[in-house]
């Protein structure tokens, strides 16, 4: 084959390559599919420093109900949460309270996702059940852990959510009600190593970046 043939050759592929992975991470909506057993097991305790993590508890769903799939022994659990964008992946680790009251919240938002419900549903069907009791919010300080290098993260699950991939390593703080303001920001913020996401809400949550990733070889 001629150079010139061959890097036109080439240059399709790459353009095709690319095509295929911007067309998967920009459908929507998509009903997720979790990864096979050992798969979704590593990811999810990838989010989390081993000292946390290699003791805790992986959910998934399945038919759209929570299902352990490796029991712990630190009361800290860890998971794979998706949204309805194509591609998405969020591996997380909760400490003890947040495997209280936050893992519960999150297993029954991909649950009803993965049998194909809205995200208006979902958002309607998780706060129907923080009003009547079934999901609660911390009683104490909660913390989970997003320190996974191979997280895919969406700026927000509704469609119009852009792709920022792995975006930084990141903790959070679970404060009912906190708001930017609280803390000295503007809601408008444009302090990086700090922010509160769900502001005003029984999900609210302080977002704070760390400098490694768990899974840093």
């Amino acid at each position: 084959m001629k150079p010139l043939a061959m890097a036109v050759m080439a240059v399709l592929v790459l353009v095709c390559s690319v095509s295929a992975q911007t067309s998967d991470t920009a459908r929507y909506p998509v009903v997720p599919r979790t990864l096979a057993d050992s798969q979704e097991i590593r990811l999810a305790r990838s989010a989390a420093p081993a000292e946390i993590s290699a003791a805790a508890s992986v959910y998934t769903v399945r038919d759209g109900k929570p299902y352990l799939l490796r029991a712990g022994t630190n009361g800290c659990a860890c998971m794979v949460s998706r949204d309805l964008h194509g591609g998405s992946l969020y591996p997380i680790c909760f400490d003890v309270e947040a495997t209280k009251s936050v893992l519960p919240r999150e297993l029954m938002e991909l649950g009803l996702r993965s049998v194909g419900r809205s995200e208006a549903e979902v958002i309607r069907t998780v706060d129907s059940a923080y009003q009547t009791g079934v999901l609660r919010p911390p009683a104490v300080l909660a913390v989970a852990y997003m320190m996974s290098s191979k997280q895919v993260l969406f700026s927000s699950p509704l469609a119009e959510g852009r792709r920022v991939g792995a975006w930084h390593p990141h903790v959070m703080l679970y404060v009912p009600n906190a708001t930017p303001e609280q803390f000295g920001l503007h809601t408008d913020s444009r302090v990086s190593v700090i922010a509160v996401g769900a502001p005003g809400t029984r999900r609210a949550e302080i977002i704070i970046r760390v400098p490694e990733w768990a899974d840093a070889p």
